[in-house]
């Protein structure tokens, strides 16, 4: 089996591996640093192993094929995940599904604000704890506005959402927006390490 180039076992775990770099990518703001952590130690083993059967295969006479051929199919996927981090992809796609479901969601907190949502599934996010917006300049809620956090499998919570019926928020030292589309804005705050 070693004298073979990687296979479908390989490609197997290098695309898993680009999957957790695309979930990751796929929050309003990303996980930049743990990213570059994961993604460097994790790919240079990768990369290593490949070109170590690579380099065996070549040896002992057994590879074949062009740009077509299997042990190529590392490099498409690579090739892929670069561009669809390079336009945002991982995120705009997972957003613009959810977004019908989070609209839902923030007419909910909107209808009740001082009732504590639970955590749930709003399109592909996990959400939880909505709440209205309050505006730093005049210290009190903003009437119809949202921001709730997105819940990541792996990682502490500081990211989410923010929903805001009129005017921009106001970013502080722990908290910064990304303007989205319409009201929508992505929310990053102190992450309590």
């Amino acid at each position: 089996m070693i004298h073979k180039p990687p296979g479908l076992p390989f490609l197997a775990v290098f695309s898993a591996a680009a999957g957790v770099i695309m979930l990751w990518a796929s929050y309003p703001y990303w996980y930049g640093a743990e990213m570059l952590l994961y993604a460097a130690p994790v790919g240079w083993l990768l990369l290593a192993y490949w070109g170590i059967r690579m380099a065996w295969a070549d040896h002992k006479g057994t590879l074949t094929g062009g740009l077509g051929s299997r042990w190529f199919w590392p490099w498409f996927v690579a090739g892929g995940v670069v561009l669809a981090l390079i336009a945002d992809a991982p995120f705009w796609i997972r957003f613009t599904i959810s977004e019908p479901s989070m609209n839902a969601y923030v007419k909910a907190v909107a209808a009740n604000p001082d009732r504590e949502e639970p955590c749930q599934w709003v399109g592909l996010y996990y959400v939880c704890d909505g709440w209205d917006y309050l505006d730093l300049d005049t210290g009190e809620r903003v009437p119809g506005s949202a921001e709730f956090t997105v819940h990541d499998w792996f990682l502490h919570d500081n990211k989410g959402f923010l929903w805001l019926p009129a005017g921009e928020p106001d970013e502080t030292a722990d908290d910064s927006y990304r303007h989205l589309k319409e009201h929508w804005y992505g929310a990053e705050g102190w992450d309590h390490w």
